[in-house]
Order: structure tokens, then C-alpha cells, then sequence
């Protein structure tokens, strides 16, 4: 999935080694790695490392504006096939992870592109089934979540987070192909 994705306000597009400033400057707010399961960006090189080896991977992208498609506010991305971990059982089903910089927050930002990416897993690639989890005390997540549709699945608990070396439980929300297209 190497293509840019278009809403009425958004640009999804790949990550590009030169946002790193960027996302130095959003992803280092503490807060916001709590949401998402990892530690605060330290400075820009680690944050254009993570570039390189993370968001780099097929199905992740930049969220910006349409207004400044250069200025991203936030990541989103699939990832498709089993996981045993987190109860996702088929190869033809996929999971997304996201995350909002804080001043973007509330906006309908996140709902947009959420929606956006389902909308292309069930009509561009054909998966039967997207998932999407949050960490237990995350309502803003949950909200995004089920605006989007998805509908709690099960609970996986007690997981450890190595990079954040702790303990955290989360929810799974899920919605097939057949639902999403009656929405």
C-alpha cells in the first residue's frame, strides 16, 4: 500500500526522512507516547531512526492537513495477517495502530484517516476483517475507535510493553468488510 490517501481535510502519505524535526516536535510530548505504547522521542536523529526502521514499513503514513501536506500531525498504518498475540486469527485481516499530536487533538482528525484506512483494507486490498486496540484508560482512542464502527472483540491483559517496561491491558475492537459496508 505505497500510495498517498486523500480525505476532505487529510493527506495520507509515506513518511520522508526530512520530517523528522516534525516529529521530533510531536512525538516527544510524554503523553502521546503513552497512547501509543512507546517511550517519548528523545531528539530528531532518534526520530529520523524511527523513520528509517519503523515507519518506513509498507502501510504506515505521515497524517497532514491538506492545507500543509508537508507538516504531518500524526501516523497511521495496517498491519496485515495473524497475530496470535493479540487474538487476530486470519491472514486476511489487518490491524491499525494510530496516533494525533496533542494540537490536533479533538478535531475529527484521527476519526477521518482511521476511516479512510478501513475504507481502503476492505475496498483497495480486500481484507475480511480490521482491528484496532487501546489501552485501557485511552476514552479518546475508544471514541475515535467507535466512530469508526468497530465493535469491542475481547480484552488482552496483562501484556508487557518492552520498550515502556510495564504491564498494560487493552481492548480490541473489530469490524468485517460486510458491517463496515453497511455504515
Amino acid at each position: 500500500m505505497d500510495k498517498v490517501i486523500v480525505t476532505d481535510r487529510l493527506i495520507l502519505r509515506k513518511w520522508r526522512e526530512n520530517d523528522a524535526k516534525r516529529l521530533y516536535e510531536i512525538a516527544s510530548d510524554p503523553e502521546i507516547a503513552k497512547g501509543a505504547g512507546w517511550l517519548p522521542h528523545s531528539d530528531e536523529s532518534y526520530s529520523k531512526a524511527i523513520i528509517r526502521t519503523v515507519l518506513c514499513e509498507d502501510g504506515t503514513f505521515a497524517i497532514c492537513k491538506s492545507d500543509d501536506p508537508d507538516m504531518p500531525i500524526g501516523s497511521i498504518g495496517i498491519h496485515i495477517g495473524a497475530s496470535k498475540k493479540r487474538g487476530i486469527e486470519r491472514d486476511d485481516e489487518g490491524e491499525i495502530g494510530y496516533w494525533i499530536g496533542r494540537d490536533y487533538q479533538g478535531e475529527g482528525f484521527a476519526t477521518e484517516a482511521l476511516t479512510a484506512i478501513i475504507k481502503t483494507c476492505f475496498m483497495e486490498i480486500g481484507l475480511s476483517r480490521v482491528w484496532c486496540g487501546y489501552f485501557d484508560g485511552n476514552e479518546k482512542s475508544k471514541r475515535v475507535i467507535e466512530k469508526c464502527g468497530l465493535k469491542f472483540s475481547h480484552k488482552n491483559e496483562h501484556l508487557f510493553n518492552g520498550l515502556r517496561q510495564e504491564y498494560y491491558d487493552e481492548s480490541m475492537m473489530c469490524i468485517s468488510a460486510s458491517d463496515f459496508l453497511r455504515i
